[in-house]
């Protein structure tokens, strides 16, 4: 007899899930003991923390195009996987969880019902279902499977423990046999109206800005095209750092409200926008007043347009985005006047040369987060993976790490979870165990969940000691630095003890304790060594570095003034020959002399 727990596990793996991120429980133990890694079934990958293990699922879903998939018991388990859940929702990642369902023991009455947990996994998936027979499984389960590829969100399925128990129905009830391959869509053509009006917006333009997203992965040599022939900068979402390499003259960094002064200028001041699978574009960097942009998006969601069509002049083309560009290049003029695009690179390389100047700076014996992130990208190994924490550490991350083409980076987007760092570098170190993983993390944020899942990573210490080097980047400097530095805005005080300060935590001791190797640096001048070594080993390792928090980040000043990601002020006149764009406001240096 087949289960009900041994048909989803087949079915699972036979769409190419291949592990289930989550934590074991009564309701839930019938699945969990068929989920082994073999041909049949995915592996079960047990983590400390239902919130993490539905956050290694989405970071599995981002890092490899795949669906994710976690599991949590019922009650409390159920709950805590909610907030991962959401991580997912928000950044459109395929995702199925499958969550327990226990039955209520005789005389219990309402006692039980205090929380309805169905009701709350409703509202963050596109899908959701709770399965009393086990006869219909198959159809939920292809029903879940396919709202969370064609949804790009959560699916639910709310299993009891008797239905995983029960015999497993016919796969003829299913629409598909569990061993067969996902369905492959064919990509979407847009429509050829919508392309020439694209066309001759662009053609139109004279300052063109190009916002690459996520969704634009693999279109980097017909984005790189496009901006040559408009005469375009280049920006990216911060989920879509990967795209593009940070090597090239005209790409002026991350669009965001915590992004590059070059991007934020570059947004600002253009005549004519290009939104490229950009559905997490920041439409806040846009001017609120004042001369308006023509924009242009390019995506396969119709619904992904981040700009209000009411408020700017905005055309919208839907379709696969490689094969729109494609469609759409041989419809674009060469751009002759190049003084836009000349001007935007000469800002990218002063900015870049402004951040390597600072990044040298530091105060007394106290090591300068900028020099940490600074001398990790002077020495990142090709096909990298880079994970970022939300906190200080994305400041850094945005500013002073540089990606080469073939690098990738994650991170939470839009709901910014703390301490995400790590299971993501976790569920990334098991999708690709053949290249280096690097995560960096404030310790605030490892406080917050962190600290756990490394007992995870210690659990699979024997499968990743021969790898390339997993290596958690702590950045120490007891204080919850971004709340610091908006409340200097404020207050004009750094430091509000009863909500700023982190407790005093050994991180390397702590990992020693756990079993897996760690170096603690205090020295400025032993940062580019630790680096060198840490990469040069195999294996999980946490790097710890003291670092000062008073370093400001870009977006504050130690007056308490910030420039919200606006860039500073622009002098130009586009129709002069001497035009330039300039980042060389009097903000940049009082902060580049701090």
């Amino acid at each position: 007899m087949t289960s009900v727990s041994e048909f989803v596990a087949a079915r699972l793996r036979g769409r190419g899930v291949d592990r289930v991120f989550g934590t074991p429980g009564p309701d839930v133990d019938p699945l969990v003991a068929v989920l082994d890694g073999g041909r049949r079934a995915p592996e079960f990958i047990q983590v400390r923390h239902e919130e993490p293990a539905a956050l290694m699922a989405c970071a599995h879903a981002k890092l490899t195009g795949r669906l994710g998939c976690c599991l949590a018991p019922s009650g409390p388990g159920a709950l805590r996987l909610l907030g991962g859940l959401y991580d997912a929702a928000l950044d459109r990642q395929p995702v199925v969880a499958v969550v327990g369902e226990e039955p209520l023991p005789p005389g219990a009455g309402d006692r039980r019902r205090t929380v309805s947990a169905a009701h709350l996994f409703a509202q963050v998936s596109e899908y959701s279902e709770r399965v009393s027979d086990p006869a219909l499984t198959g159809d939920a389960l292809d029903r879940a499977l396919r709202a969370a590829l064609d949804g790009r969100g959560v699916a639910t399925l709310i299993i009891s423990r008797p239905v995983l128990e029960a015999e497993a129905p016919s796969e003829a009830r299913g629409e598909e046999s569990a061993s067969s391959p996902p369905r492959v869509r064919p990509p979407v053509r847009p429509l050829d109206e919508q392309v020439r009006r694209a066309a001759d917006i662009l053609n139109d333009g004279r300052r063109a800005a190009v916002i690459v997203g996520p969704d634009a992965a693999g279109a980097a040599d017909r984005i790189t095209q496009l901006a040559d022939r408009i005469g375009a900068g280049v920006a990216k979402t911060p989920s879509g750092r990967d795209v593009l390499p940070d090597d090239l003259p005209f790409a002026a960094g991350v669009a965001a409200s915590f992004g590059s002064a070059p991007a934020a200028s570059l947004v600002r001041d253009c005549d004519t926008l290009l939104l490229v699978g950009a559905h997490d574009f920041d439409t806040c960097l846009l001017p609120g007043s004042g001369p308006r942009c023509r924009v242009v998006t390019v995506d396969a969601d119709s619904g992904a347009c981040p700009v209000d069509e009411d408020v700017f002049s905005a055309v919208r083309v839907t379709g696969d985005v490689a094969l729109t560009l494609e469609t759409l290049l041989p419809l674009l003029h060469r751009r002759s006047d190049r003084r836009w695009r000349d001007a935007v690179e000469d800002a990218v390389e002063e900015w870049h040369a402004e951040g390597q100047e600072k990044a040298r700076r530091f105060f007394g014996m106290a090591v300068s987060p900028r020099a940490v992130v600074a001398e990790l990208s002077a020495r990142l190994p090709d096909h990298a993976i880079v994970v970022t924490d939300t906190g200080s550490a994305l400041d850094w991350w945005t500013r002073h790490l540089r990606l080469r083409d073939g690098m990738r980076a994650v991170l939470s987007r839009r709901l910014a979870t703390p301490g995400a760092a790590v299971p993501y570098a976790l569920a990334a170190r098991l999708a690709f165990p053949e290249r280096p993983v690097i995560a960096l993390v404030g310790d605030g944020a490892l406080q917050a969940g962190g600290m756990n899942e490394l007992i995870t990573v210690r659990r699979h210490l024997e499968r990743l000691a021969d790898l390339p080097p997993v290596i958690f980047c702590v950045l120490n400097n007891e204080d919850l630095s971004r709340l610091t530095w908006r409340r200097r805005q404020g207050a004009g005080d750094p430091r509000i003890p009863t909500t700023g300060e982190v407790a005093a935590v050994s991180y390397a001791r702590y990992t020693e304790l756990l079993g897996l190797p760690a170096v603690r640096c205090v020295r400025p001048g032993d940062v580019a060594l630790a680096w060198a070594e840490a990469l040069e080993a195999k294996g999980p390792q946490v790097l710890e570095f003291m670092v000062d928090g008073d370093t400001p980040p870009d977006w504050a000043d130690p007056g308490g003034r910030a420039h919200g990601g606006q860039g500073p002020p622009l002098r130009h006149a586009a129709d002069t020959p001497s035009w330039r764009l300039r980042i060389t406001a009097s903000v940049s240096r009082r902060l580049g002399s701090a």
